[in-house]
């Protein structure tokens, strides 16, 4: 018996302590329909859905979760690479705060409709491109409320959980 309430102790306490921030791609990045994708001029753009989910709702909530990538990638369909000059989110920074259990993020790549075609023969530019977004995601501890540190409750402001 004492064992068995020994066991249960020791996951109660360490349960909390494996709590994760997880990436998942719901829709790769992709170029769709890429006569009627217009951006502008000669330009196609591609979208990707990318969700963002907590195991422990109560700690995460309101975490800063940023992301970093490069500003451009390459894609092949295996006979000739192309370069994607521009790759971004759908918002200004590149960082979200953590709301809701499960959040979802935008990210996007701008093609040059100029670098499909540059002379070659169809059969070289023909087929489907395949490319990969590096993307490196930071998660930082929530920042103390004014009402909190205004009731005196948590740490100094400065000082990390």
């Amino acid at each position: 018996m004492i064992k068995i309430i020994w066991i249960l102790l020791f996951t109660l306490t360490f349960s909390s302590g494996y709590a994760e921030i997880k990436m998942k791609i719901v829709e790769p990045l992709r170029f769709r329909n890429i006569n009627h994708t217009e951006l502008g001029k000669n330009q196609v753009v591609a979208i990707s859905h990318v969700e963002i989910y907590t195991t422990n709702k109560e700690e995460d909530l309101g975490k800063r979760i940023s992301f970093k990538f490069p500003p451009y990638i390459n894609m092949t369909n295996r006979r000739k690479w192309i370069k994607v000059e521009k790759v971004g989110m759908d918002r200004k920074e590149n960082f979200i705060v953590l709301e809701r259990e499960r959040e979802l993020v935008k990210f996007y790549a701008i093609l040059d409709r100029r670098e499909l075609d540059k002379g070659e023969e169809i059969e070289i530019i023909e087929g489907e491109y395949v490319g990969q977004l590096p993307i490196v995601m930071g998660v930082y501890t929530k920042s103390l409320n004014r009402v909190e540190l205004e009731k005196g409750e948590g740490h100094d402001a400065t000082t990390k959980d």
